[in-house]
């Protein structure tokens, strides 16, 4: 393990230009060929339009040349990728024909992360991801950098940051003084999963089922038309029914399960002092650094399923926007199963300012009506053509606005804001409970918004944005609203001038 004392600075003409691994573009070939097969897959579709015939040979030779090219485009690009530390910025560059080169401020890296993919495992590789508050893709992606190239690179970007580096493990390494905030068991992600049904999983279960159909016309169709009697008994009907839902459920619970098991497999969440680590996964282990002092926005995330069954989620947010569907692709930092029981004792690791008691003041009470004409168009715009079209089965849909009106009552009753010195805590929701902390120091800006209803009621609602999120209180008087426009934000502090420039070791 590296030693934690800060690297030695040098001026540029002093820093060396570092080039990955040479085995760097093995590591790189699966990664990349996956990439440009995703790319070229709608060349595929038009062959259900061709009939047998398919596609013509000459346009398979021309996607297969293209796919060729761009593999090796991307290839050269990781053989003669280089890069150093030097004057406060993380320099990389790449390419001989064309130069492509980027320029990275160290001192606005928010998070660092170090990947091992199974392949380059075995080739005794790792990745690391610089990302600041940019967005989107990682700004800095170096693939196929040696164990002791990744680590001597994070200490040079933490040198420049703050001056103190801290110890920084391979994926699956730890260190025995390091404090263990947080594990993830096995039965734990599989609970996590099974309530966790995003779009991805149905989207795997569609293809699924895809298959299954075809399977179906091709095997089980013929024998079914065989022993049709049987199955066409009185009662068989509902128990087949029966059965192809739990077999649909059971499918979406075991795509889930799996997924959830591939990502977070083995995870563990470290406190080094200054910095949170987490790592985990089955096939590719992940690691994510995240400085405390950047940390902006912690949401702990508690579906009623979740809750019932006694855990949470908490998701820890950097400047570091990211943008997805899920929380495991939005957050910097997922601790995916927190017993309810050690929720606040977790969330004062993240926020020691957060307090031991949290007073929330409600939803204005003219929220509630404003909630409950919402429920009544909604129900109404479903249950009218339903019945129009489908007669008295479409009627059925009826019921779903008693289903709203009390959903709208639970929803504003368990709403909540608090306003503390360094904080603002905001509760939303009951079915589907997110509990948002964000640091008054991280705040961009704020603002009061009525809608045409909010106005008649003489309410609004008031949004806080940081970098790359936002969340929005809940209802309160319209004067109330705009004084907190002044009151929320708070004064940040001087930021100092970083160092001139960083030798990286070796």
């Amino acid at each position: 393990m590296m030693s934690s004392e800060p690297v030695a600075l040098a001026s540029s003409e002093e820093v060396p230009w570092k080039r990955l691994s040479a085995k760097a573009p093995l590591a790189a070939l699966v990664p990349l060929s996956g990439m440009i097969a995703r790319v070229f897959l709608g060349a595929l579709l038009p062959t259900y339009f061709a009939g047998e015939r398919g596609l013509p040979t000459v346009l398979w030779v021309i996607v297969v040349g293209l796919a060729v090219l761009m593999l090796a485009a991307g290839l050269y690009e990781v053989a003669t990728t280089s890069y150093r530390v030097v004057d406060a910025q993380l320099e990389i560059r790449s390419g001989i024909l064309t130069r492509t080169s980027r320029f990275i401020e160290a001192a606005r890296v928010q998070n660092t992360e170090v990947l091992q993919p199974f392949v380059s495992k075995l080739l005794g590789l790792v990745e690391v991801k610089v990302e600041t508050a940019s967005g989107g893709k990682a700004d800095g992606h170096l693939r196929g950098l040696t164990p002791e190239d990744a680590q001597a690179l994070i200490h040079a970007l933490q040198a420049v940051r703050g001056g103190v580096t801290v110890a920084v493990p391979l994926p699956g390494e730890s260190i025995p003084e390091e404090r263990v905030l947080s594990e993830a068991r096995l039965g734990g992600l599989l609970l996590y999963g099974a309530t966790a049904l995003g779009l991805g999983v149905l989207a795997v279960v569609l293809g699924a089922l895809h298959e299954i159909t075809e399977t179906f016309h091709k095997l089980l169709l013929p024998w079914m038309e065989a022993h049709w009697e049987s199955l066409a008994a009185p009662g068989m009907s509902w128990l087949a029914a029966t059965v192809a839902a739990l077999a649909g459920l059971f499918g979406l619970w075991l795509v889930s399960g799996v997924r959830a098991v591939l990502r977070f497999h083995g995870f563990r969440l470290v406190d080094t002092g200054t910095h949170l680590r987490a790592v985990g996964g089955l096939i590719t282990r992940r690691q994510v650094t995240v400085r405390r002092a950047r940390i902006q926005q912690v949401v702990l995330d508690e579906p009623l399923m979740r809750r019932t069954l006694g855990f949470g989620s908490v998701e820890v947010e950097t400047a570091g926007v990211r943008t997805g569907n899920e929380a495991a692709d939005r957050a910097e930092l997922l601790v995916p199963v927190v017993p309810t029981a050690r929720m606040p004792e977790l969330l004062r690791e993240f926020v020691p300012e957060l307090p031991d008691a949290l007073s929330f003041q409600g939803a204005h009470p003219k929220a509630l009506l404003r909630a409950r004409i919402r429920a009544v168009g909604l129900s109404v715009l479903v249950a009218a053509p339903a019945t129009w079209f489908w007669g008295a089965w479409g009627a059925v849909a009826w019921l779903l606005l008693p289903a709203q009106l009390l959903g709208a009552w639970f929803d504003w009753r368990f709403q909540g804001w608090l306003v503390t010195e360094a904080l603002v805590v905001v509760r939303q929701g009951f079915w589907h409970r997110r509990t948002t902390v964000v640091q008054r120091s991280r705040i961009q800006s704020v603002r009061a918004r009525q809608g045409p209803l909010e106005r008649g009621y003489g309410i609004g609602h008031v949004r806080i944005d940081v970098a790359g999120s936002h969340v929005i209180l809940p209802s309160v008087g319209w004067a109330e609203a705009q004084s907190l426009i002044d009151v929320l934000p708070a004064r940040r502090p001087t930021r100092r001038a970083p160092p001139q420039g960083v030798q990286l070791p070796g």
